[in-house]
């Protein structure tokens, strides 16, 4: 790989040796802190990064608004937020990206597991569904991000959150709930938080209403997202790479 790192020129069939390449060093990767992850994205990851953001194959922004509409699942990202909750299920997380400029960021949870319960009382207990719904769009040539609602639920866990019943939760909470009060100034409500096993339940209740000031995408093609984002200048920017789905 390091032959084809130091070429000059990538070709469409050496892009995907090098997806490939990121993809390989995440298979099989389980969740680490933050410190761990952004640790991995410096001494394996970040060769690969710096090569596919130079042959993004598409740079103008009204492009990728176009690639963007879809369903994605994020499989790797250093943004803090996505693992304040734990045991996040990885193949039950999605990014919704609608014509009509709303997106979501959807995600499944398991409650804390008690190891002094049986495994047929576990699975009983509930799974926590949280989304955040956005505005997105472009201006003046670069990505905006607007932070619009919260929603949480709880659901049997027996019944996995699936493309069909995230999209269906989405467009109804969009249709019943976002549009209708799209011109009144929504006030940031508090989520309802017990029972759940939070690492920093006040930093949650705060990243999860935060909004990047950068959005960036440093590769996207039709199947493939390398992102860049940023909340503010004090903050390391994070990266998440997220594969579509539909």
């Amino acid at each position: 790989m390091l032959d084809l790192l130091l070429e000059n020129q990538l070709s469409a069939p050496k892009k995907v040796k090098v997806k490939n390449e990121i993809l390989a060093r995440l298979q099989d990767r389980n969740p680490e802190p933050l410190n761990a992850e952004i640790n991995f994205y410096k001494t394996e990851l970040l060769p690969y990064f710096i090569k596919l953001s130079q042959h993004n194959p598409v740079f103008s922004v009204t492009e990728q608004l176009r690639l963007l509409v879809g369903v994605w699942t994020p499989i790797w990202s250093t943004i803090s937020f996505h693992e304040s909750l734990p045991k996040r299920i990885q193949d039950q997380c999605f990014q919704i990206f609608q014509q009509d400029g709303y997106c979501a960021s959807i995600a499944r949870y398991i409650l804390a597991k008690e190891s002094s319960l049986s495994q047929n009382f576990q699975s009983q207990l509930p799974a926590y569904d949280f989304m955040v719904i956005q505005k997105y769009g472009v201006q003046n040539g670069k990505w905006y991000l607007q932070n619009i609602d919260r929603f949480q639920a709880f659901k049997n866990r027996e019944i996995p959150l699936t493309l069909e019943s995230v999209y269906n939760w989405f467009t109804n909470v969009v249709n019943t709930k976002v549009k209708p009060n799209a011109s009144k100034v929504a006030l940031p409500k508090a989520l309802n938080l017990e029972n759940i096993e939070i690492n920093d339940a006040k930093e949650f209740q705060k990243t999860s209403l935060a909004t990047s000031q950068v959005f960036e995408h440093l590769y996207i093609d039709n199947d493939w997202r390398l992102v860049k984002t940023q909340a503010d200048a004090s903050h390391l920017p994070s990266y998440t790479i997220a594969v579509r789905r539909q």
